[in-house]
């Protein structure tokens, strides 16, 4: 698995207000894989852990919290990621 494996694995993932995927949005800002020595059984198999960083969708905190969850979710579902961290940085344009 590399780091661009994980975009098609974020198009599942929607924001919470539009329904659109977050991929397709713009919003994913990188996403990256770093071996995860801390791992349990990483001595016997490669672990990975996933850093993705994205713009918030909207500045509503439940709903980013929704969004970061259904990324986590979706990503630890899969066999060599032990660890997923989401950073959501803040909207391009607030709405002011």
């Amino acid at each position: 698995m590399t780091d661009a494996d994980l975009l098609p694995l974020l198009r599942d993932c929607y924001t919470p207000h539009t329904q659109q995927n977050i991929v397709a949005a713009g919003l994913v800002r990188s996403a990256t894989l770093t071996p995860d020595a801390e791992a349990p059984g990483a001595a016997f198999r490669p672990r990975l852990h996933a850093q993705i960083t994205l713009h918030a969708p909207t500045t509503d905190e439940a709903a980013n919290a929704q969004l970061s969850a259904q990324i986590e979710n979706r990503l630890l579902g899969l066999e060599p990621i032990s660890r997923v961290t989401v950073t959501l940085l803040p909207t391009l344009f607030p709405i002011l």
